[in-house]
């Protein structure tokens, strides 16, 4: 049997109540995708509300993930400086395998399938301030809803090539019905500004904090792993042209780890409301990544391509875009009249 790529195991795996470790929500762009990877990130910004999301094509649309999200700093917290934020992240991951099994014949036929999840989680952050001017803050967050998992099209099994067509493993019989989960995920950052406008974020979370069973038969079957990502970013102003922004994302589902290192480098025009932004990045045994992008007043656009630096073979490659807007709604100050008094 000839596999055109490697996403059919993964697929059967999951099927059969298997661990699904190789393929999770994975982002290049993972500055932009914040509550993917960290739920106390929630309504960490300046502003009223945020509005994002990240599409990644990947291995010539064998995976295709669009993952979108909306969080703001809704209210007050126990203390003055204190916040809360919330946020909503809806996200979809559809895998598609193709194979050509041989035959005696000499003829072939090739059969695909996909397996799909995705779901809607919130989120709510509590950001404690250290000091009275918000300088450093620690946020603790949480996260949970419900993932779907499907299983749709033709799959052949190894016994049906064997036998004549016939298989001993059944798949639902209905391939439209899907595999509710429920997923809660925590997290913790810590933000701190140095100069003037720089400042430096990091965190820990830990994702599918409870375990849930995957498997699309039944209620039996593998548990998915927890994923533990370790994060930070360095937003540095050089000056009034320059800014430099460092960052470095680790993370580990059973048996597999990932470490992702990026730096990017900024042209601020003032006078435009402007920012240009392109640099490298790095994710290690696995590809090597070109980013651009810019910073339009209180939008934020970002391109990357990865290009393949494992043993993959072709189709490998893997595109992203994403945006996010801040929107920034304060009520006008009321200003109590003042009774100019000049002296003489």
């Amino acid at each position: 049997m000839i596999f055109k790529n490697r996403i059919l195991p993964i697929i059967c795996f999951a099927v059969f109540g298997s661990t699904l470790y190789g393929q999770d929500l994975h982002f290049t762009q993972f500055n932009l995708a914040p509550l993917t990877f960290n739920p106390a990130l929630s309504g960490a910004f300046y502003g009223t509300v945020r509005i994002g999301g990240v599409y990644r094509d990947q291995w010539g649309s064998s995976y295709s993930t669009p993952a979108f999200y909306v969080d703001s700093p809704i209210l007050r917290g126990f203390r003055k400086l204190d916040w809360i934020g919330v946020g909503l992240s809806v996200t979809s991951d559809k895998g598609t395998a193709e194979y050509v099994p041989f035959q005696s014949g000499g003829g072939s036929q090739g059969h695909t399938g996909t397996l799909s999840t995705g779901g809607a989680l919130g989120s709510i952050a509590y950001h404690f301030s250290l000091d009275d001017k918000r300088n450093t803050v620690i946020a603790l967050g949480i996260q949970g809803g419900t993932l779907a998992r499907k299983v749709r099209d033709e799959f052949e099994f190894e016994d049906q090539l064997l036998n004549g067509g016939v298989s001993m493993d059944m798949l639902p019989t209905d391939m439209n019905d899907s595999k509710s989960i429920l997923d809660v995920s925590a997290g913790l950052t810590l933000t701190s500004k140095t100069v003037g406008e720089s400042y430096l974020r990091v965190g820990v979370s830990t994702m599918h904090i409870n375990r849930p069973r995957t498997s699309i038969l039944g209620s039996g079957g593998g548990k998915l792993p927890m994923r533990i990502v370790g994060y930070g970013t360095y937003h540095w102003d050089v000056n009034e042209k320059f800014l430099v922004l460092p960052s470095v994302l680790y993370q580990t589902m059973g048996p597999a780890s990932e470490l992702s290192m990026q730096g990017m480098a900024g042209y601020k025009m003032p006078k435009e409301n402007l920012i240009l932004k392109g640099g490298l990045g790095y994710r290690v045994g696995d590809a090597l990544a070109i980013l651009v992008g810019a910073d339009y007043k209180d939008v934020r656009v970002g391109l990357s391509y990865d290009i393949n630096a494992s043993e993959l073979s072709s189709p490998n490659s893997s595109f992203e875009i994403g945006v996010a807007y801040i929107a920034k709604i304060y009520k006008r100050p009321k200003v109590d009249p003042v009774i100019f008094c000049p002296r003489f």
